[in-house]
């Protein structure tokens, strides 16, 4: 298997999902994907401090997550 690599982008993020991490996914019920995805939301609201809340609002806005200056 061949690694596929990031794209890079101006702010934003990105990340890897391997193949087997995307099978595993695929394998998943529709109710289990659902259940998976907002446990990691809400796992994701409660883990995040003040200022990474705000860096989330600007990736919606798309700008870059830390403004020029900082």
């Amino acid at each position: 298997m061949m690694e596929r690599l990031p794209k890079r982008t101006a702010g934003g993020y990105s990340y890897y999902v391997s193949d087997e991490q995307l099978d595993a996914y695929g394998r998943l019920s529709i109710l289990e994907r659902l259940k998976w995805l907002d446990e990691i939301r809400r796992f994701t609201l409660m883990a995040r401090t003040a200022e990474t809340a705000e860096r989330q609002e600007r990736l919606r806005r798309g700008e870059p997550i830390v403004p020029d200056g900082e």
